[in-house]
């Protein structure tokens, strides 16, 4: 294609973004929003960003997932597709080319942001238009260098010149009668990030992205976060972080689809979204992190003020801790009233023997089935501090071990557990 032939094709797609486009959206308001594709971004052997613990493929599948899960159980006259659902290379073009055979209504691209600096955070999502800002730029540079590695790029994106201010300007317009309806999207997503996320708000932007480039409907790039960004890497990569960032994306989809059909069905909660086990375990995981700031503080001051006392008697106090141990054990056998705290570490779907290879090394093997999952124990005590320090033992070999505690035989909550303590 020549210079001239390009300018021609500039010129009639300016004039029909100018002249069309309110035709277009009224006859794409005449349809029932029964159909999103969901895209996760980069797969197989094009990992994305790379953090510390995780790989953007396999964030951004977990949340796609997720997301197709709520969507499945919540909207039922709604349809989705994925561009994927495996650790699997897609090119770019085919993941649009997926939406566009469907006829879907929504296209969805779900990545992790990073960056050289550690302390770069939030989030942020994109519709098609020209960058204004140098960062959308490197943005979009970053998620369109994967098509130098695909075959046939040159056929596939139209000689597209990653570098070329005259390929960024042809690109601007093939969005630009959705543009409207992919700005209020990613203004609704944004503002869910916002109010849920603990993540800094890096509002809606417009860039030029290959996998936005030609869909023929609204379409957005969401970035859920940097995965370069410690803190927020950990969340990410974390079961509930996920759920989160999924729950944020499926009630901005309700806003948009009851705008969309001009109808006004209620939006569920994030408490009604997420998973009970999911959201118990979060709670667990803060009392615990809560606890053992205190129990450090605690201990630092000990540790000011008597440290030569300490250092004198290090074998004696290994002696009554022992001693003390065992004495709450047997006090917790006498009584089956007692609050027991117990480190949970492992679930299955059947139930193991208890005398599994995996369990070697563990103390007080515990198995309880809470629905049609048999989840599975180490040690027993009568104070929460003192499973505490079990805990750290346990996460040794598994990472994800927590406390939980149990009443007559039935698991309760940790809250619940120091309410019948204090009494």
């Amino acid at each position: 294609m020549n210079k001239q032939e390009r300018i021609i094709i500039i010129f009639l797609m300016m004039l029909c973004s100018l002249t069309d486009c309110n035709s277009l959206f009224a006859q794409e308001n005449q349809n029932v929003f029964d159909k999103i594709v969901i895209d996760a971004g980069h797969g197989g052997n094009k990992p994305g960003a790379i953090g510390s613990k995780y790989k953007e493929k396999d964030v951004t599948l977990a949340v796609a997932i997720k997301l197709g899960k709520l969507i499945n159980e919540n909207l039922k006259g709604v349809k989705v597709y994925y561009t994927r659902v495996i650790d699997q290379d897609i090119d770019l073009y085919k993941r649009s080319t997926i939406a566009n055979r469907i006829n879907a209504d929504l296209f969805l691209s779900i990545h992790c942001n990073s960056a050289t600096n550690k302390s770069a955070g939030g989030t942020e999502t994109y519709a098609m238009g020209l960058g204004k800002t140098e960062s959308n730029l490197e943005v979009a540079k970053k998620e369109n260098a994967e098509i130098l590695t695909e075959n046939n790029a040159i056929q596939n994106y139209e000689g597209f010149d990653l570098n070329s201010p005259e390929s960024d300007i042809l690109m601007s317009l093939y969005q630009n009668a959705y543009l409207n309806n992919s700005l209020d999207f990613a203004a609704k997503i944004q503002a869910q990030y916002q109010k849920n996320v603990p993540f800094k708000n890096r509002g809606v932007h417009q860039a030029n992205f290959v996998v936005l480039w030609k869909a023929a409907m609204p379409a957005v790039l969401t970035e859920i976060g940097f995965i370069s960004n410690p803190k927020e890497e950990e969340y990410i990569g974390s079961e509930y972080g996920q759920w989160v960032i999924a729950s944020c994306i499926f009630r901005a989809i309700c806003e948009y689809r009851n705008k969309t059909d001009n109808i006004n069905d209620p939006i569920p909660s994030l408490e009604q979204l997420i998973p009970k086990d999911v959201q118990e375990k979060e709670q667990l995981r803060k009392d615990n992190e809560q606890l053992e700031k205190n129990l450090a503080l605690a201990s630092g001051s000990d540790t000011a003020n008597q440290s030569d006392v300490q250092a004198n008697n290090k074998s004696e106090e290994a002696v009554k801790m022992t001693q003390a141990k065992n004495d709450s054990i047997q006090n917790i056998q006498k009584s089956g009233s007692e609050v027991i705290y117990r480190i949970q570490f492992m679930s299955s779907p059947s139930k193991l023997s208890l005398n599994d290879g995996r369990f070697a090394g563990l103390e007080d093997i515990f198995a309880y089935q809470d629905n049609d999952t048999w989840k599975y124990t180490a040690g027993m005590f009568a104070t929460q501090r003192e499973a505490l320090d079990y805990q750290k033992s346990v996460k040794e070999k598994y990472k994800d071990a927590f406390v939980v505690a149990f009443h007559e035989g039935k698991r309760i909550t940790i809250v619940e557990a120091q309410r019948l303590q204090k009494k």
